[in-house]
């Protein structure tokens, strides 16, 4: 979720919490204050475990992430649960990721076993090598490239569903055929907000994000959506 104004979650993630039952192995919740990302996770169900509850209740931001897993590569443990922190030029950065990326390397940096912890830590890597090679190279076509390097380097067959920001900017990714990412406008007292969630979470008017473009919402409002990352 991306807000005009600090904000919670506490109508959308209970009804993220149903699809629980086909990702059972942990949950977690991620939100920013000024700088620093704040996340909670369990490797539970989200829709049995009393602390998914409480958490929604404590997440207010501008921007916050949610995921629920099913482990691919990593046994259920917390350290496994996205979404994931990196911190970049002062500020920590939220990745959350639906999908899988074989026989991918493994990142020093990385905490737990997942391929979405490793290629988080290898597109921050490539974001930070962007911006280093000139004053004038931004966060936007930095990441923009690191997708790229990801799917080079691994090959169009992996599937890639992220929500990645830095507290302000949130940025969407679908390159997962035959499993989209939806994008809702609500109106709020403040202005706008901006869900995007794999799954339609209500009847209201839930629109397909277009595959392999990298879409950057800032605080409840569309920035840019590139042109074809592959």
């Amino acid at each position: 979720m991306s807000c005009n104004e600090s904000d919670r979650a506490t109508r959308s993630l209970p009804r993220f919490s149903q699809f629980s039952s086909g990702n059972p192995d942990g949950w977690g919740i991620g939100w920013f204050e000024g700088n620093k990302a704040f996340v909670e996770r369990a490797p539970e169900r989200a829709d049995l475990d009393v602390f998914f509850e409480d958490s929604t209740q404590v997440a207010r931001s501008h921007t916050i992430i949610a995921h629920l897993r099913n482990s691919t590569r990593g046994e259920p443990a917390q350290c496994n649960c996205h979404p994931f922190t990196y911190h970049h030029r002062g500020r920590d950065w939220l990745l959350a990721h639906n999908g899988w990326v074989n026989y991918v390397d493994d990142h020093p940096r990385a905490e737990g076993e997942t391929d979405s912890e490793q290629i988080f830590h290898q597109m921050m890597d490539k974001v930070a090598e962007y911006e280093q090679g000139g004053p004038i190279r931004g966060q936007y076509p930095a990441l923009k490239q690191a997708i790229e390097h990801i799917i080079d380097t691994y090959g169009s067959n992996i599937r890639l569903n992220l929500l990645i920001s830095d507290g302000n900017q949130l940025y969407a990714y679908n390159h997962y055929p035959g499993k989209p990412i939806y994008m809702l406008r609500r109106s709020k007292m403040y202005g706008d907000a901006i869900l995007v969630s794999t799954q339609r979470l209500t009847n209201e008017d839930w629109r397909e994000i277009p595959a392999d473009k990298l879409l950057a919402i800032n605080r409840g409002e569309i920035l840019v959506l590139s042109d074809s990352v592959i």
